[in-house]
């Protein structure tokens, strides 16, 4: 009797929330493709396809409610009808006949532990990849047609299309590399204001916290995705005159973006591999780099003050071949500029400048200082094999006299500059093979007090490393505990919505629900704000996470004993 009583129990549940389920996570699926469908973001069959892929990630917050009602329902129908009655009349107890519940609770909890680790953020992912990259696709597989296709304003044509794959912790989502390409660039007005071609292109998608300033600000929404386009060699024809520019960029052009880069989107293998590596995130990544730009700018430091002071030349190279080497009388520092001291005999210091056909310009200052550019990378726009970061510094001299025979000045010049100059022997590459650990250990004896110099270059790009890494991992414990956190819920609320479907017997079955439910809700409101806590605050705020399930607990078992005394 007690397996038939028991298997009526889980026919009648598990139908019920298998119909609730469907109709919650239908209506949710539609309500989030409706907003990208509108904005013309997918196409019909597209947004069939969206729908699907988000019908695993609504599960996780559906199937808890309707687990809920669920129970409620079935339990108080059996009541109603004095089914309950009856069983308690052949001696069953209430623990007895709730056993079927706290199975079906556990079995659910682990349901929903399942998605939110692993099943969901591989859906999360199939939405942003449809919204972010699909203009990409679209675009490229336009242009491997033969046809023509637009980013903003622009019409572009290319005669070869390829796909490059992204370097690893590069902020690069996607690129591609054209051959042949024409581009014709015309105002509303029809009015054609660019009309050239160019030996090669590069299209890239990134996300715009990646870009530079300008567009950045030109943009104005930092969790969007843009399309990059640079053009190599372009010729432009003007009034019949044709112009060569090069390189030339277009501007971004936005699409926004559903998700973030965010751990919540990683199943729960990939966030334990990223507490080990976090590297990589791309913002972690871009922390990284630049504390390598600064220990490596420290190590070079070190190398020319001693070459200065033994009266040695030093020596660099521009972007364009020149080779620029500085003759000066000693080296200082002061604010992250580094001061070259004029020679004791002359009281100048000199550089000469030796372009690629052996040409060499000599030149005179009274003062120089080489600044590292830390923020300098080679162009992202270029192929990958020259998309690395770089170890770039800029010469800037005042009262430079540019001699020609002998010491006669020929020409004299307020200031001039050099930038993108390169040492030879370039410590920044080997630095940038360490993970982030190891560059902090590196960067600590740069840090201390005997090194007070280093330590006020260093300690931004520290802290911004450090600070990152600890939000990071702060983040991956509160999804962690989360996912705990709603499984436990699941199970929580099936066990309260049959215990006070129990007691309130003589109610209406949405009366009995709106005794769990609010409860229920209350408990999911707790998790995401215990999540909060403990991404802001670290391990403090773990307990708060699970606040809301113990409190759902305490109120059924307080229910539940009420209805043992009677």
């Amino acid at each position: 009797m007690l397996w038939t009583l028991w298997r009526s129990i889980l026919i009648e549940f598990w139908r019920l929330l298998l119909l609730t389920t469907c109709v919650l996570v239908a209506t949710i699926a539609f309500a989030v493709t409706v907003k990208p469908l509108a904005d013309g973001k997918l196409s019909p069959d597209q947004a069939l396809r969206f729908m699907l892929y988000a019908i695993p990630p609504m599960l996780a917050y559906a199937t808890p409610f309707a687990a809920g009602f669920a129970a409620t329902i079935a339990i108080h129908r059996m009541t109603s009808e004095n089914e309950v009655t009856a069983v308690y009349a052949s001696g069953i107890s209430h623990r007895r006949f709730l056993v079927p519940m706290v199975f079906s609770g556990a079995v659910l909890g682990g349901m929903i532990f399942a998605l939110n680790d692993q099943v969901i953020p591989r859906f999360l992912k199939e939405m942003e990849r449809m919204v972010t990259q699909d203009f990409a696709k679209i675009f490229v597989s336009q242009l491997q047609s033969g046809e023509s296709a637009s980013i903003g304003s622009n019409e572009i044509h290319a005669d070869v299309v390829q796909r490059v794959e992204p370097e690893r912790g590069s902020p690069v989502m996607d690129q591609y590399m054209l051959g042949g390409v024409a581009i014709v660039k015309a105002d509303d007005k029809g009015v054609v204001s660019i009309d050239g071609t160019a030996k090669r292109a590069w299209i890239q998608v990134r996300p715009v916290w990646s870009l530079s300033q300008e567009d950045q600000e030109r943009i104005g929404n930092e969790n969007a995705t843009a399309v990059l386009m640079k053009f190599i060699d372009l010729t432009i024809d003007r009034e019949g005159s044709p112009i060569t520019v090069d390189p030339f960029v277009l501007p971004a052009f936005p699409i926004p973006r559903v998700f973030k880069d965010d751990p919540k989107f990683m199943s729960g293998t990939e966030m334990q591999a990223l507490k080990d590596d976090p590297d990589q995130m791309n913002f972690v990544d871009t922390k990284r780099v630049d504390l390598a730009k600064g220990i490596a700018s420290i190590d070079v430091f070190r190398e020319v003050r001693e070459r200065a002071s033994k009266g040695e030349s030093i020596e660099l190279t521009s972007p364009a071949g020149q080779r620029v080497v500085i003759l000066a009388g000693g080296f200082s520092s002061k604010d992250e500029r580094w001061h070259l001291l004029p020679d004791r005999v002359t009281g100048t210091i000199e550089v000469l400048v030796t372009d690629t056909q052996g040409r060499v310009d000599r030149l005179r200052a009274k003062e120089a200082t080489l600044m590292p550019e830390r923020a300098r990378t080679n162009d992202p726009l270029q192929s990958p094999a020259s998309n690395k970061p770089v170890l770039s510094f800029s010469l800037e001299m005042n009262d430079v006299s540019i001699l020609s025979n002998g010491d006669d000045a020929s020409t004299q010049q307020r200031s001039s500059q050099y930038s993108g100059l390169r040492f030879d022997q370039d410590p920044l590459g080997e630095l940038l093979t360490h993970p982030s650990g190891e560059l902090l250990e590196i960067a600590e004896p740069y840090t201390n007090e005997a090194s007070t110099q280093y330590a006020e270059y260093l300690v931004k790009p520290v802290n911004r490393l450090r600070l990152q890494i600890d939000d990071l991992r702060r983040e991956i414990l509160s999804k962690e505990n989360e996912r705990w956190a709603m499984a436990m819920a699941a199970f929580t609320m099936v066990i309260a919505g049959s215990v006070i479907a129990l007691g309130l017997r003589n109610a209406q079955p949405l009366v009995v629900y709106m005794w769990s439910f609010f409860p229920a809700l209350g408990t999911i409101v707790l998790i995401a704000g215990g999540q909060q806590a403990t991404h802001d605050k670290g391990i403090t705020g773990v307990p708060f996470i699970y606040l809301g399930v113990l409190g759902l607990l305490i109120y059924t078992l307080f229910v539940y004993r009420r209805l043992a005394r009677h």
